[in-house]
């Protein structure tokens, strides 16, 4: 038995999500949301696969209006394997759109 080193930001299903990417090429959240038994939590499930894909442990195939695929990064493998220490691999968000980021008048800086 593999003791994975777990990170506080991570969340209980965030290993059944890289379980069953390790298991898979690849899968969207629905698909990884059907095996689940977890249909009606797609935007949840799809939520937390961003959050692994910040931190390293998964890649993403946008696909434009499709699904969004996901695949296991090394990283992700290695975690699985208990060779990664989840808590220092934590995610980094990514930067805001340009057209999500308030204009520099709404704080009073310009």
């Amino acid at each position: 038995m593999t003791i994975r080193k777990w990170g506080h930001w991570m969340q209980q299903f965030d290993d059944r999500i890289l379980e069953h990417l390790a298991d898979v090429s690849k899968a969207s959240a629905w698909e990884i949301a059907l095996e689940a038994g977890m249909r009606n939590k797609r935007r949840w499930i799809e939520r937390r696969c961003w959050m692994l894909v910040e931190a390293g442990f998964v890649d993403v195939y946008e696909r434009g209006d499709l699904d969004n695929h996901y695949e296991i990064t090394t990283w992700g493998e290695l975690y699985l394997e208990g060779e990664v220490d989840a808590e220092l691999q934590r995610p980094v968000p990514g930067t805001r759109p340009p057209d999500k980021v308030r204009p520099g008048w709404w704080a009073g800086f310009g």
